[in-house]
């Protein structure tokens, strides 16, 4: 893949629909995150961040849905960089994921799991980078 490809792929708008795509994806995954979030608490399997109390706990279920909510928002704007936040973020839950995957297996499996769906997801959405027409010269 070349630069080019990448500023294309990276740098160009959504299409209307694939916007609308990766809005549902990202606001299907902070709802999925507070159910994992609300299953761990139960089972004693606590996620790192949902093991935290107080303002700790605060600034870290801020900081997960923050990523959902930025990427919502820059789809819904239909910034050119919603595809390009929606993937690095999706890398970024794949790390955090990756934090729990030796201390609470269950819990981070599922949290790994839905990471790379929603990276997956978001990926997919390349297919909606808009065409520009070539501009063609007659001769």
């Amino acid at each position: 893949m070349t630069k080019s490809d990448l500023v294309r792929y990276f740098g160009t708008p959504l299409t209307r629909v694939w916007n609308r795509v990766l809005f549902l994806t990202w606001a299907l995954f902070a709802v999925a995150m507070g159910f994992l979030a609300a299953a761990s608490q139960r089972t004693g399997k606590r996620l790192w961040w949902v093991d935290a109390h107080g303002v700790q706990l605060f600034l870290t279920i801020a900081l997960i849905y923050c990523s959902a909510i930025v990427v919502m928002g820059l789809a819904i704007k239909q910034s050119r960089f919603a595809l390009l936040v929606g993937v690095l973020m999706g890398i970024a839950h794949i790390v955090s994921a990756c934090f729990d995957l030796s201390g609470t297996t269950g819990s981070a499996l599922a949290a790994f799991v839905l990471a790379i769906s929603t990276l997956v997801a978001s990926l997919a959405c390349t297919a909606g980078v808009g065409q520009h027409p070539r501009s063609t010269t007659v001769q």
